[in-house]
């Protein structure tokens, strides 16, 4: 096998959708276990739909996944250019190739006149399929539908026959393209057909495997058939099973986040959507499912890759990415985290503390933006108390516990974190009568407004005495 060369060619007419992400980080592995190139070509040939913004969104998700494209519209490479929308000149160029090899023909069909045929085929209960009625025009018939100011498409004609090609994943597939008529390569404005496009930049572009979402399944035999009609090398196809909601319906809005983006922004570290994604319809040959990239590169392939529908399970997600943020670096969370609490005064704090208050929060955390909440009761002087803290501390108890904590926090070093945790040990412990929990809930939403929140060590030394003493008193 020669250089292996794949692509991602998603259509910027919307954000950067979960599925083509899935598709673009098969496509990577693949290139990158085979040593391959990993191409990005823009699809925008629909300009209505088509934005700059969209395009910038796909191609900042990429990047933030990690997926960084050998060649591309913004990178160049040898067989530029990389968008479809500058190429109109080529796709004309082999549709006229087509027609002058006798593969294809001008069809003059009205909106109305396909219409009307397609409303007989349901009258008649029979698959819609065109008639073919343009495929004999004389030149006479031609110039008569010119002098009406009829524009003509260009439909390509599908050979009559069993298709059978190999897909990697789904194994051997056979079409009957009798059944599907002849079909517009462009249309009468001098736009190129999806169908059409895809075969000529892919032949262009010495493209050898085609993995893509079985959605696709049915246009294989038209490209397969343009390809053999211009003599060019038919890839390999490789379909991956399509993404379902928990609901085993298709995945969309309703069911939460879709785009890659809104994914990154709630605070779903890249590796560990990276790491998940990958797991949507491939198995590890070990099972192990928590993989950093380059080690599922090395075990990768595409036969491991299921033929089945995956499900996105968005409480697998959210376990998978406590686990990274658990098991990441302090310095590196904290500064992923930053953008988090900008609503507060970071500046109080030096980059250790910030680090240590971090570190403070991230056990029962499943995504960053939680952190925002999570580390509210750091800053400020004072505290809001929620309804469970309130009612904590209008306990006939409270101003006991309270008021001899005053003289604990005197006795303190608050440099010796451990020293400290001995003596609030102690401290729960010495009151006949009140409940060792109630004690530290009480200490708890004084100085956090809260019943749960970091180790209360934590909170003492990184908010020190003086504030300590003052959300005491102030609760008191």
């Amino acid at each position: 096998m020669g250089e292996v060369r794949v692509r991602i060619a998603p259509s910027p007419s919307g954000n950067l959708h979960v599925g083509t992400a899935r598709t673009a980080l098969f496509n990577y592995l693949f290139a990158k276990k085979t040593g391959g190139k990993f191409i990005l070509r823009v699809e925008d040939t629909d300009k209505e739909r088509s934005s700059e913004a969209y395009i910038k969104n796909i191609f900042d998700s990429l990047k933030a996944m990690g997926l960084n494209w050998d060649e591309g519209p913004d990178v160049g490479g040898p067989y530029a250019p990389y968008t479809q929308s500058e190429k109109f000149d080529v796709y004309q160029k082999y549709a006229k190739e087509l027609m002058d090899k006798g593969f294809a023909y001008e069809c003059y069909c009205t909106q109305d006149e396909l219409e009307e045929e397609k409303q007989t085929c349901i009258n008649e209960k029979r698959p819609h399929i065109y008639s073919g009625r343009c495929r004999d025009l004389s030149e006479e018939d031609k110039a008569k539908f010119k002098r009406e100011g009829r524009k003509p498409a260009i439909r390509f004609k599908m050979p009559s026959k069993i298709m059978k090609f190999h897909d990697v994943i789904k194994g051997d597939l056979e079409f009957d393209t009798s059944l599907m008529g002849d079909f517009v390569i462009m249309k009468s404005n001098g736009t190129p057909t999806y169908n059409f496009a895809v075969v000529i930049d892919d032949m262009q572009m010495a493209m050898t495997h085609i993995i893509r979402g079985e959605d696709h399944i049915s246009n294989t035999p038209k490209q397969i058939a343009i390809y053999e009609a211009l003599g060019a090398k038919v890839p390999e196809f490789a379909h991956v099973g399509m993404i379902l909601a928990p609901d085993r319906t298709k995945l969309s809005k309703r069911h939460g986040a879709t785009a890659v983006s809104d994914f990154i922004e709630q605070g779903y570290l890249p590796e560990a959507f990276v790491n998940f994604v990958a797991l949507l319809g491939w198995t590890p040959s070990d099972s192990v499912e928590i993989k950093k990239l380059e080690n599922i590169i090395s075990d990768f392939s595409l036969e491991s890759i299921s033929p089945s529908n995956s499900v996105f399970e968005f409480d697998k997600l959210n376990w998978m990415n406590g686990q990274y943020i658990r098991s990441m670096d302090n310095s590196e969370l904290t500064r992923r985290a930053m953008k988090y609490m900008e609503k507060y005064d970071t500046s109080e704090y030096s980059q250790e503390k910030l680090e240590e208050i971090v570190a403070s929060v991230k056990e029962p955390i499943t995504v960053l933006s939680e952190i925002t909440d999570a580390v509210e009761y750091y800053f400020g002087e004072d505290v809001t108390y929620n309804v469970e803290a309130q009612d904590i501390l209008n306990l006939p108890e409270a101003k006991e516990v309270l008021t001899k904590s005053i003289d604990l926090v005197n006795s303190f070093d608050f440099s010796d974190h451990d020293g400290l945790v001995e003596k609030l040990m102690a401290f729960r412990k010495s009151f006949e009568n009140v409940k060792p929990k109630t004690v530290m809930w009480i200490i708890r939403a004084a100085l956090t407004g809260r019943l749960r929140g970091s180790e209360l060590s934590a909170v003492f030394t990184i908010l020190g005495k003086d504030r300590v003493l003052h959300r005491i008193n102030k609760a008191l």
